[in-house]
């Protein structure tokens, strides 16, 4: 049986052994796309740019570490960032003079209120039918590793109030994948977990190969899929 939880109402998971993957979704209200005129025209516009941006900076991929072997023993080692075109402008750096320029296909979708309500529709409704998964994972207990997983964004989100400077090195090496969503600053309301329980309906299996079916299927879903925040 396939079911979804929000990350607040984890709780309410089966508890049952099973296979499961989360979702970051998209969420915009009438104060987001409804028109508020100003000095230079509807400032909606650019404040639903940046919820897109937002968005998409939730399934950016990380840097990709690269290391070389030069003549005479030397070793050249350093990180391969994506041109993200999507980057939220408090995020661009010196290269992404030309992002406004690339996002231009987006503007036809956002000039109006009746486009940009649209466009939330849409994007509401694309996860889990039409996204990645931020990260796949197999449990025992569904309705436990669920909970860990809520506790340990609660943690990390807490400690980077305090530190925020630590955010980037968590995104990429933190020990969980609440620690990871938290470094991305995706609203908890924003998760959405969706988990497939196991059950031998024929009784002919038992628990332990169910689970080791369960990995088997994690371990492929993973190269198929390659979950942003997940193990790398």
């Amino acid at each position: 049986m396939q079911s979804r939880f929000s990350m607040l109402d984890v709780d309410r998971a089966p508890e049952a052994p099973g296979i499961y993957a989360w979702y970051a979704v998209f969420r915009a209200g009438p104060p987001d796309w409804k028109l508020k005129p100003g000095p230079d025209g509807d400032e909606s516009i650019e404040g639903f740019l940046n919820l897109i941006r937002r968005y998409a900076g939730y399934h950016e991929p990380l840097p990709i570490d690269l290391v070389g072997r030069g003549t005479y023993g030397a070793r050249w080692r350093g990180d391969l960032v994506l041109d993200y075109p999507l980057r939220a402008s408090e995020q661009a750096g010196d290269g992404d003079a030309g992002s406004a320029e690339r996002t231009s296909k987006l503007m036809d979708a956002v000039e109006s209120e009746d486009r940009r309500q649209a466009m939330t529709r849409i994007l509401e409704m694309v996860s889990p039918a039409f996204s990645s998964p931020l990260y796949i994972g197999v449990a025992e207990n569904l309705r436990t590793r669920l909970g860990q997983h809520k506790q340990n964004f609660t943690r990390a989100a807490e400690w980077l109030r305090d530190h925020p400077d630590d955010a980037e090195v968590v995104q990429a090496r933190g020990k969980s994948f609440g620690a990871r969503a938290a470094a991305r600053d995706i609203p908890m309301e924003h998760l959405e977990a969706w988990v497939i329980e196991l059950d031998d309906q024929q009784g002919q299996l038992s628990t332990k190969q169910l689970r080791a079916i369960a990995e088997s299927a994690e371990w492929l879903l993973h190269r198929l899929y390659g979950p942003i925040l997940g193990r790398q």
